[in-house]
């Protein structure tokens, strides 16, 4: 969805209005999820979840006073710094609980790939705090669609070279991005593998004991 709705700029129709809540109603539910799996403790949980219902709301009620004409809104609200940090603290939960596991089952898969995602949303984040802070992030204004789009291209290093981060700060996150995404494949593969790997060997027929033999 962030690949598709931008989240700032001119609101334009109702449909579009209406898609902007939905996105950031999804990706605040997908991040509380997030925690919520990680195994943070409850009132941890229960603030981050009333914080984030507070934010949705309050987009809502922008979104929803633009559409009536009562007040001018900014749908920048859907990529508030609130979302941002729990994008980014929802990977490190999420690898920790990974770390705890003494076995390969779908939901150790499930989480690998849930925190890998999970820091491409961060980064998107990320680069949309430095356009909004420190200047165009790309140079010139782009849709937030191509941040989503620039970030999952670097953490996957396949780097079309059709956008790229033109400040310093910028490149500084991109490449940390690529780096910290190679690193996640490796550490976690070979994770997956070593428990599998174990599994299997405890699994297998040990040989036959010699008691009772001659």
């Amino acid at each position: 969805m962030l690949s598709l709705v931008p989240l700032t700029g001119d609101l334009g129709s109702a449909g579009r209005k209406v898609a902007i809540i939905g996105t950031t109603a999804l990706v605040a539910a997908t991040l509380l999820l997030s925690l919520r799996a990680s195994g943070l403790a409850q009132r941890h949980r229960r603030r981050a979840e009333v914080v984030v219902g507070v934010l949705v709301a309050l987009l809502a009620l922008a979104v929803v006073t633009d559409l009536f004409g009562l007040a001018e809104s900014d749908a920048a609200l859907g990529v508030s710094p609130v979302l941002a940090s729990f994008a980014l603290v929802a990977p490190i939960f999420v690898v920790r609980r990974l770390l705890r596991h003494h076995s390969v089952t779908l939901s150790t898969l499930l989480g690998a790939l849930t925190a890998y995602l999970l820091i491409g949303v961060a980064y998107y984040f990320a680069f949309l705090s430095v356009d909004g802070i420190g200047g165009q992030f790309f140079g010139e204004a782009e849709p937030t669609t191509t941040f989503m789009y620039f970030s999952l291209t670097t953490i996957t290093t396949l780097g079309y070279g059709d956008v790229a981060a033109a400040t310093d700060v910028g490149r500084l996150l991109a490449t940390s991005e690529a780096i910290i995404g190679q690193v996640y494949l490796v550490t976690v593969v070979a994770m997956i593998v070593s428990l599998g790997a174990a599994a299997w060997q405890g699994g297998r027929p040990g040989e036959t004991s010699g008691a009772g033999q001659d």
